[in-house]
Formats: structure tokens, C-alpha cells, sequence
């Protein structure tokens, strides 16, 4: 059985993680080219890395974290979506100039 001491921090980070993740969907919203920048091993990297998170969550019973931890999941896979569509879309060719 899990401390409950280290579930009341779970919890707690898992509600810092949210309100985090409410603030870059804002930033998102706001500015759609605000993902350009992000790398896309680094979304992935992150993405699995929170998927692990969430499946602790799950096998220390702890229902919040769990739960608030879904929606950063979304966000950091649909982050590396957007980057690796971006990375195989076919550049656009530039104008030829003319004199």
C-alpha cells in the first residue's frame, strides 16, 4: 500500500500538472504556430514518458492523478502529431524571382 503522504504529493503534483497544462493549451489557442518550435523527439520522449507516469498512477490507486494526467497525455500526443506532420509535409517551393 502506497504512503499516504506520497499520494497527497501525487495529487498535488498531479493538479500542478494540469494547471500547467491549461496554461500552455492558452499559449496554443492563442498562437498557433506556438507548437512550430517544439521538438518532436522531445514530444515523444515526453508523451511516452507521462503514459509511464499515468500506468504508476494507475498501479498505486491513485484515482486524481490519474485521471487529471489524461489530458496532458492529449496534449503532448497531439503536440507530436502536429510536429511530425509539419517535419513529412512537402515544403513549399520558393516563388521564382523576377527581375
Amino acid at each position: 500500500m502506497i504512503d499516504p503522504v506520497a499520494n497527497t504529493i501525487l495529487d498535488i503534483a498531479g493538479i500542478i500538472n494540469f494547471i500547467a497544462l491549461l496554461w500552455m493549451l492558452r499559449a496554443v489557442i492563442k498562437n498557433r504556430n506556438y507548437l512550430r518550435g517544439f521538438s518532436i523527439v522531445g514530444s515523444f520522449l515526453t508523451f511516452i514518458s507521462i503514459v509511464g507516469f499515468e500506468i504508476a498512477y494507475y498501479l498505486v490507486g491513485n484515482t486524481l492523478a490519474f485521471i487529471l494526467g489524461w489530458a496532458t497525455v492529449t496534449f503532448w500526443f497531439l503536440a507530436f502529431v502536429y510536429g511530425l506532420k509539419q517535419k513529412l509535409s512537402p515544403k513549399p517551393k520558393p516563388a521564382p524571382e523576377t527581375a
